[in-house]
């Protein structure tokens, strides 16, 4: 199998440097220690959605196959522009607290006894060449970033192999890339008990109750595997509050087009109806063969939250009615108009399966 990229040394130790083949983040380098914390050997890329970077490996203790998960974007250009060093530092501490949040969720489903997400194998830090730069700065100069212990805490979540594709990617090579009715319907119950699931407070510690919205379900993040198993991805996005304070410990991130238009408010907190939103335009995606992101106006950034309007006029050709019925509901402008929660949602879905 290839190294999804060419090697270098670094402090006398040996690293991978490679770029995203394809997708949103198409072209965006990245480094990784070979091996990772002297245990993970990098074997090929598996996938890029958002900030993240997923990488296939080996774990040469046991020979078995394993996801590495790194944070593949900081937001640190503006920063580095102006060498402005505590900025910089800034930037990396929440995409490096959402890996560990994400972690914590994976646990905290399997141990619900949710299969439906990759098993959390391992937590390891090292260092992360990349980051040091150099940058261009505002006078035309370069400047590098030479806080060594922040480039040698770059943190990694190492997961268990999933055996599987990305639905994305299953839907490109089909004829008018979309899914048949029942098998859509099939794969997004699977999808909403995870969400379910993940919805269900929590109570971490006297005053700490978790609640987590991921408002980011799409077909990039649904990994599917024989008979149409699927596994839910990339659950660092998710937003979480504390709901003893109302506070918003993590904003989490979203995808335009798929997201509701409750996302676009910055500091809005978000509902269960956020995902139930969501059910209704990866449905769209999946039925009628066109992403939402086709509905965005030229020139929006990918990362700026923002709703659309769909043509659910689409969907008269490629579903029954009620469906399209079922789809409308997830999808009303107002929270408080979609179905109640997503125990409702797996409910109408397996009614519309059955019948």
């Amino acid at each position: 199998m290839n190294r999804p990229g060419e090697l270098f040394s670094y402090d006398g130790r040996t690293f991978l440097r490679g770029e995203v083949p394809g997708g949103d983040n198409r072209g965006r380098p990245y480094t990784i220690a070979q091996p990772l914390a002297g245990r993970y050997e990098v074997l090929r890329f598996f996938a890029s959605g958002g900030a993240g970077l997923l990488l296939e490996g080996r774990d040469l203790r046991t020979g078995s196959r394993v996801l590495i998960k790194s944070v593949l974007r900081y937001d640190v250009v503006p920063f580095a522009r102006y060498a402005d060093r505590d900025g910089f530092s800034n930037q990396l501490r929440a995409p490096r607290k959402a890996l560990e949040v994400e972690r914590r969720i994976l646990v905290l489903l399997r141990n619900a006894g949710c299969n439906a997400v990759p098993h959390p194998n391992d937590f390891v830090f090292d260092s992360n060449p990349l980051l040091r730069g150099p940058y261009p700065t505002e006078d035309g100069s370069e400047w590098t970033f030479d806080d060594r212990p922040a480039v040698d805490a770059e943190p990694y979540l190492v997961m268990e192999a999933v055996v599987g594709r990305p639905l994305e990617e299953v839907l490109a090579e089909l004829p008018g890339h979309r899914l048949t009715e029942e098998r859509a319907l099939a794969i997004v119950r699977q999808a909403a008990a995870v969400l379910r699931l993940l919805h269900e407070p929590r109570q971490l510690r006297p005053g700490m109750t978790w609640r987590l919205i991921y408002q980011d379900l799409k077909p990039a993040n649904l990994l599917l595997s024989e008979h149409d198993r699927v596994t839910v991805l990339d659950l660092g996005g998710c937003q979480l509050t504390n709901l003893v304070t109302g506070q918003k410990l993590l904003h989490g991130v979203c995808t335009p087009a798929y997201c509701p238009p409750e996302c676009e408010q910055p500091y809005a907190l978000l509902t269960a109806a956020a995902d139930v939103y969501t059910v209704g335009t990866t449905l769209f995606h999946l039925l009628t063969g066109r992403s939402p992101l086709e509905f965005l106006p030229a020139g929006l950034p990918l990362q700026q939250a923002r709703a659309v309007r769909l043509d659910l006029g689409l969907l008269k050709e490629v579903c029954r009615p009620a469906t399209r019925r079922f789809i409308e509901g997830c999808l009303a402008p107002d929270p408080a108009a979609r179905y109640a929660d997503m125990a409702t949602v797996e409910r109408a879905l397996e009614e519309l399966l059955a019948s």
